[in-house]
């Protein structure tokens, strides 16, 4: 069960651009049917194409261009992003088939309120970042390495609770105020 996020942010670039170009010639085709002078001249445009060829610099340009973008939206359609699902360890004898998942989100708040549950920690911040949980803590106290290991211990115990199916590394960091 691994969900991935949908590729929103580039469809939705590519869909403006031609949404923009098809309301760009339409509006130029009615004024053209109207008798007024089009925002794009369509006859400059011919008769600039016209004298073109396939081999001119112009159009080796715009279609290296097309291409390098083209293989940017193939390359970021094929790669998968990262899975805003995780799936859990399977913990059901009864039914082997079941699964179970758990947000990114759920996982690093549960993770946060661990550390943040330590003594000595005046407040928490989690990342989750591929299979790296980074607990960074703040303590109004002497950063010691007694309290890292604490909010490590404290990290773990919670993701063990979790139980993720494919392990994920704690990484703690602490950062202690300052004297003044």
């Amino acid at each position: 069960m691994i969900r991935r996020p949908r590729r929103v942010v580039p469809a939705t670039i590519v869909a403006l651009v031609l949404l923009a170009a098809a309301v760009l010639t339409a509006w130029s085709c009615v004024q053209v049917l109207l008798g007024q002078t089009p925002i794009v001249p369509f006859a400059a445009l011919a008769t600039a194409a016209a004298g073109l060829t396939w081999t001119a610099v112009p159009v080796l340009v715009a279609a290296g261009v097309l291409g390098v973008v083209g293989i940017v939206l193939i390359v970021v359609a094929i790669v998968p992003g990262r899975p805003t699902v995780l799936a859990l360890a399977d913990r059901s004898w009864d039914h082997p088939q079941a699964a179970a998942g758990a947000t990114r989100r759920s996982i690093t708040s549960a993770v946060k309120a661990a550390a943040s549950g330590v003594s000595g920690v005046d407040r928490a911040s989690v990342a989750l970042s591929g299979r790296i949980v980074t607990a960074t803590v703040h303590t109004p106290l002497r950063a010691e390495p007694e309290l890292t290991e604490q909010v490590r211990t404290a990290v773990a115990a919670r993701l063990d609770d979790i139980a993720p199916a494919r392990p994920l590394r704690v990484r703690v960091r602490t950062t202690a105020a300052r004297s003044s």
